[in-house]
């Protein structure tokens, strides 16, 4: 399969996964299903549920397969738990029970199990993020991550299970913000920003006697930094709690990746390249070492430009260095040519990948997605 953006997308493609829409009603709409031929009707619709892309039957890359990292039903009753949760909080002007922090816990636990089932953490595929429950799907994306960057340090599950708590709770003092400000297209004002920054303390003191001590710091302390430029409190390295430095990492790095109202989203390579200047100023270097082997720069699926000035799409990923994957040649007259393992491939070790492709209108690139499309057009 190979992941092709809306503005590529052509009749007679065929899909490769189902496209969900986590709308209002269940999180867990259907939108078209994989098999499905697409026509100008359903590309339409699509681009009009600003989805970015899909992911298309090919030929030449039928052995690549992307999996969900979270499975959809999991996904879907997580998402309406969260919002259930978050909307009660704000209708009750903050007031939560301790039974909704056991349903949460629930939905850790379950996160938990099916993570830690998996041979290979790799949080790889693109994701259709609904701007209109982008609060939702963000806590959802940080309690996985935090889970997985967890794993990756070697935690233990309890700790594995605060961090999930903190994760789907940290934005929970959100809903005390004025709406205006949360959804504001351009730069807050200077007064905005200090009703903005209340955030994690509003969330902590209605939350203070309902969950530990430790996912208290973590929710409290998500915004600092370790030169001491976050907020609220401008704390400064190991000032800040542990749990609240894998959150950092995972907030900021959902964050970039999405479309908010003052910005569009950033590719995967282009946040993770920010996040690591960001070592040990923003940072803590050990953890974020931790994230980087769960995550990829170059989802599977993928074209990417290379220093060589060749096309090429990416086939698998490594752990250990997620800038260097494996990718398979596009030629020029559109055939596929060879794998090349620019980790371990020595013969490679000069070329590197230095964009993601979907602005090219080079040949290759044509004729290959001309391939996906082109015989079921003619039949």
């Amino acid at each position: 399969m190979l992941f092709i953006t809306n503005k590529h997308l052509k009749p007679g493609m065929i899909l490769a996964r189902d496209i969900y829409l986590y709308n209002n009603s269940n999180f867990n709409t259907l939108l078209l299903t994989k098999g499905q031929v697409l026509n100008n009707t359903f590309i339409k619709k699509i681009i009009h549920h600003n989805i970015d892309g899909a992911y298309i039957e090919s030929e030449a890359f039928a052995d690549i397969d992307v999996e969900s990292f979270i499975n959809d039903a999991l996904t879907a009753k997580s998402l309406n738990k969260i919002k259930d949760v978050y909307y009660e909080f704000k209708m009750s002007s903050g007031k939560i029970n301790s039974s909704t922090i056991r349903q949460i816990s629930t939905i850790v636990d379950k996160l938990i199990i099916e993570l830690l089932g998996k041979e290979v953490l790799s949080y790889n595929i693109i994701e259709f993020k609904d701007y209109d429950n982008y609060t939702y799907q963000h806590c959802l994306n940080v309690a996985v991550l935090s889970i997985s960057t967890g794993i990756s340090l070697g935690l233990n599950e309890q700790m594995l299970h605060d961090l999930g708590i903190a994760g789907l709770l940290h934005d929970i003092g959100k809903m005390f913000i004025p709406v205006e400000i949360l959804n504001k297209p351009g730069k807050l004002t200077d007064e905005e920003m200090e009703i903005m920054k209340t955030h994690p303390t509003k969330a902590v003191n209605q939350l203070k006697n309902l969950v530990p001590y430790n996912v208290l710091a973590g929710i409290q302390s998500h915004h600092e930094k370790l030169d001491g430029t976050g907020y609220p409190y401008g704390l400064t390295g190991n000032n800040i709690h542990y749990y609240a430095k894998v959150l950092a990492v995972c907030d900021v790095y959902d964050a970039l990746t999405s479309d908010r109202s003052y910005r569009m989203a950033s590719f995967p390579s282009e946040v993770i390249e920010y996040i690591m200047g960001c070592a040990d100023t923003h940072f803590d270097y050990e953890i974020l070492k931790s994230f980087l082997k769960i995550i990829v720069a170059y989802p599977i699926g993928t074209f990417v430009k290379l220093s060589n000035k060749n096309l090429a799409v990416v086939v698998k990923n490594y752990p250990e260095n997620i800038m260097r994957p494996i990718i398979r040649i596009i030629n020029e007259d559109g055939t596929v040519g060879e794998d090349i393992d620019l980790l371990y491939d020595k013969n490679h070790m000069n070329v590197t990948i230095i964009d993601m492709a979907y602005d090219y209108d080079g040949l290759g690139f044509n004729k290959i997605l001309k391939s996906t499309y082109e015989i079921n057009v003619k039949n």
